[in-house]
């Protein structure tokens, strides 16, 4: 399981001291940094699936409390790190999961994380796998049945999104964030780009930046999840501990 993260901080040796942090974490990958909020409201979406923003409060151009009311429907996990004891109330009013107190050390760091991944044990614990899901069709009143286990990729158009699986194609007016949550039981999901999302599994070549699938569909990769897309890669690879042999003269 990987978490993909934000940091919204205007201090650089904050940002640094995060950005460390988090790649110092296996299961974290730094999606994107934001130095200026007015740009993360601005950019931030529910498409780009995020599980944790890092966020502080004292910012230049807007404060952390004003961009977390917008924010927060956009991230499944919110948490703040700042050097401000007074907002911890207004904090947690605004539903967010940890109030980190600056200077973020890394046990500090660990502690925060650890509460954010029991919490998502809890949460997958009490809802079991599906082998079937039904979900609404461009047709009215009509449902379609999917198996989350046929899927191969969701594809977002304007203001629907296409399930592609092994049998068919469905249109569905889902945002792409609730067709990956609704449909993604197995774990078995992946996003690579703004506009798509691949089953993991149905992968068959990886060249460069696109990624080839089943039936020979091929979908580039997006700068955004390039790094999460390729730790994934990296983390499932066999490589061999044989040394080369030296090239004959």
């Amino acid at each position: 399981m990987i978490l993909n993260c934000v940091i919204i901080e205007d201090e650089n040796h904050a940002i640094e001291l995060l950005t460390d942090h988090i790649q110092n974490m296996p299961n974290l990958s730094l999606l994107k940094v934001y130095s200026q909020p007015i740009t993360a409201m601005t950019e931030i979406t529910e498409e780009d699936n995020i599980d944790i923003i890092f966020l502080d409060i004292n910012m230049p151009g807007m404060s952390g409390m004003d961009l977390a009311k917008i924010l927060r429907p956009k991230t499944r996990f919110l948490l703040f790190t700042t050097a401000y004891h007074q907002y911890a109330v207004e904090a947690f009013e605004l539903e967010a999961d940890q109030y980190i107190i600056k200077p973020v050390t890394f046990p500090k760091f660990i502690a925060a994380i650890e509460k954010i991944i029991k919490k998502i044990g809890k949460s997958q614990s009490t809802v079991l796998p599906k082998s079937e899901i039904f979900i609404k069709t461009g047709v009215l009143n009509k449902v379609t049945k999917v198996n989350p286990a046929d899927v191969v990729y969701l594809e977002a158009r304007d203001n629907y999104i296409i399930v592609h699986t092994d049998k068919d194609s469905i249109i569905t007016y889902l945002t792409l964030k609730e067709a990956l949550h609704t449909l993604n039981q197995l774990d078995n999901l992946l996003q690579v780009q703004k506009s798509f999302v691949i089953a993991k599994n149905k992968i068959e070549i990886v060249e460069g930046n696109v990624i080839i699938m089943d039936k020979g569909i091929q979908i580039p990769i997006g700068n955004t999840y390039r790094k999460s897309f390729f730790d994934y890669v990296k983390k499932n690879t066999v490589v061999s501990g044989r040394v080369k042999p030296p090239k004959s003269s």
